[in-house]
């Protein structure tokens, strides 16, 4: 099978990068807290300069984290429940689907996923389903057969079928 998604490095990747993130937004939360503190206390009688310098941090800081938990933090928390569930025993097993084609992108959470479509036989009835790729560049053959694995409908692994089709 052909990984598209290595899943215990990106597990740990993930990981990571949402524990950096977290850290650092105390951190400099801490430090931003200390120096307004620092600036109120060292103030000597002509508060004025000490107490525009304590706005304008206070300003850009507040900015800074409307930002960050409107356009950073989802993506990094995104990625972060993607890969917390993905493990082997929460794949699905898709057997004998055919590629069709492949559709715009789909934004998720401010995560763009490429939208696939994939056709399967069951019974007399054919049916089509929508499946994503995350951050891959992975490109499939129109009317070849594949088995994949999925999580969420994500493609996580496929394989090309090579038998004679049916």
């Amino acid at each position: 099978m052909n990984d598209v998604i290595n899943v215990e490095v990106e597990k740990r990747k993930a990981k990571t990068r949402f524990i950096c993130n977290i850290v650092l937004v105390i951190m400099l939360s801490m430090g931003v807290v200390a120096a307004s503190l620092t600036l109120l206390f060292c103030s000597t009688l002509d508060y004025v300069p000490n107490l525009i310098i304590n706005i304008v941090l206070d300003v850009l800081f507040a900015l800074f984290l409307v930002f960050y938990f409107l356009t950073i933090f989802p993506v990094v928390s995104h990625y972060h429940r993607f890969y917390k569930g993905l493990n082997p025993l929460a794949l699905e097993h898709r057997r004998r689907m055919s590629f069709v084609e492949e559709q715009d992108q789909r934004t998720i959470n401010n995560i763009n996923y490429r939208v696939l479509i994939f056709s399967y036989k069951e019974g007399e009835n054919e049916y089509q389903e929508h499946l994503y790729v995350l951050d891959s560049d992975v490109s499939f053959e129109t009317n070849i057969s594949y088995t994949l694995d999925t999580y969420q409908n994500v493609i996580v692994r496929y394989k090309e079928i090579s038998d004679a089709a049916v």
